[in-house]
């Protein structure tokens, strides 16, 4: 009985020392099982909107609709917590700025910069809009569509089946 004793609570111990740290110690919280589904018609919609834009010669005003529902879909992963919600009032503490973001704070940058890349996109090409240059909107374009697949990565949302689209090279 004594070794039992002495064995429990040693077990205990070990137990306390393993399993308590481990419970209290921060982790990076999964994203919802929605979000896969959400970055699936993400994926979806930026590919319905490439096409046009990669046609020869491209047609920016087909891109406007699916843009717009890019937009919903951001819009519903932010919705569903996959990506930060905005800060809505200033920090509590004010950052150097010397230190570079990581974790939460970079996911929440990458995903404002995401929006910001697609309110660019879209403000050129909405109907009434000055016909843009079609170099200048390919490349935004290009770096827009990379802002979102490092949103995409650097925010720990699971990645679509084939990857996020990209903008071709031009038809020759």
């Amino acid at each position: 009985m004594r070794t039992f004793v002495t064995f429990g609570s040693v077990l205990a111990v070990v137990l306390a020392v393993a399993v308590i740290p481990a419970a209290s110690a921060q982790r990076q919280a999964e994203p919802p099982a929605a979000c896969a589904g959400l970055v699936d018609q993400l994926a979806t919609t930026l590919k319905a909107a490439v096409e046009p834009l990669a046609a020869k010669p491209p047609t920016p005003d087909k891109a406007v609709v699916p843009l717009g529902d890019s937009l919903r879909v951001l819009v519903g992963l932010t919705a569903a917590k996959c990506l930060p919600t905005p800060p809505m009032s200033a920090p509590a503490e004010v950052r150097s700025p010397d230190v570079e973001p990581r974790g939460p704070e970079l996911c929440l940058s990458r995903s404002m910069a995401t929006f910001a890349g697609l309110f660019s996109v879209l403000s050129k090409i909405v109907p009434g809009a000055v016909a843009p240059d079609a170099g200048k909107l390919r490349g935004e374009v290009q770096n827009w569509l990379k802002t979102v697949n490092d949103t995409v990565s650097t925010c720990g949302l699971p990645a679509p089946p084939g990857g996020m689209p990209t903008l071709p090279n031009p038809p020759a």
